[in-house]
């Protein structure tokens, strides 16, 4: 064998077994420890995230639910202890899309249901829920948009109603409830009075407090009247502003059997 020949030998002997290409216990060990790493720092982020997304909610959160919200669940959950409180709540309605959503209340036996045009005009379809569970598809019977009212008729019988008040029957000063769906919530009384009436636009002001999600709320009178239904709230006070029954008369279509006071 010449020195060529030996060399290509020595290189030959010189290769690892192919045993050293295989896994073995020692890789497995490796890669169960990098299991474990990953696993580890993917939990890390994980908890990160949930923290970050926690401290946002609590930023947020109160802002929402803040203490006057909470004070007017407290003062809800005081008033509906009253069974003509009780009772109103049956005719006032949620009217809701896959969207959005606002209040109404029924002032017919036959499903006659009064709210705001604002609070219906861009909604498709519109779903009207009662209290009890009923829930009804709505069709737009009349809207003003200068009044910002809305009139919807539901298919149904021997439904919760709310009776409307004569007109002028309603002073200054006079004690009211509202009952509606402010914020997340639903089917929430709350009282005040009649501040005074706006001369320039004939609104009711009222000191009840209004949140988003009121419009389209009934104003009743100590006697279980509608006077009134609450277009918006004020921005510097958040004084109510309440479209006056009288005007709701005006413009209520005929042939609805709406019931009109006694």
């Amino acid at each position: 064998m010449d020195h060529h020949e030996q060399e290509e030998q020595k290189e030959y002997m010189d290769e690892p077994p192919i045993e050293d290409f295989l896994p073995n216990e020692e890789d497995q060990l490796l890669k169960e420890k990098q299991k474990k790493r990953k696993a580890f720092f993917v939990k890390i982020v994980a908890i990160g995230l949930v923290l970050a997304m926690l401290v946002s909610v609590n930023q947020i959160w109160p802002q929402v639910i803040n203490l006057p919200s909470i004070k007017f669940l407290q003062k809800s959950k005081e008033l509906s202890k009253q069974e003509d409180i009780q009772l109103y709540k049956e005719a006032v309605v949620t009217i809701q899309d896959q969207y959005t959503k606002g209040t109404g209340f029924n002032v017919s036996e036959n499903g006659f249901i009064i709210t705001n045009r604002h609070v219906v005009e861009d909604m498709n379809p519109i779903t009207v829920i009662f209290p009890q569970g009923d829930i009804l598809g709505a069709s737009i019977v009349h809207m003003d948009s200068v009044l910002d009212l809305a009139f919807l008729k539901v298919e149904g019988e021997d439904l919760p109603f709310l009776s409307l008040s004569e007109p002028n029957k309603w002073r200054i000063q006079d004690h009211i409830y509202v009952i509606g769906n402010p914020l997340f919530h639903n089917q929430i009384a709350n009282e005040g009075d009649i501040l005074e009436e706006s001369e320039k636009n004939q609104l009711l002001m009222i000191s009840a407090p209004i949140y988003k999600g009121n419009s389209g709320s009934p104003v009743i009178d100590k006697e279980g009247k509608v006077i009134g239904v609450v277009y918006a709230k004020m921005t510097e006070d958040g004084t109510g502003l309440a479209i006056p029954v009288e005007q709701i008369l005006e413009n209520i279509p005929e042939n609805q059997g709406v019931s009109k006071g006694d």
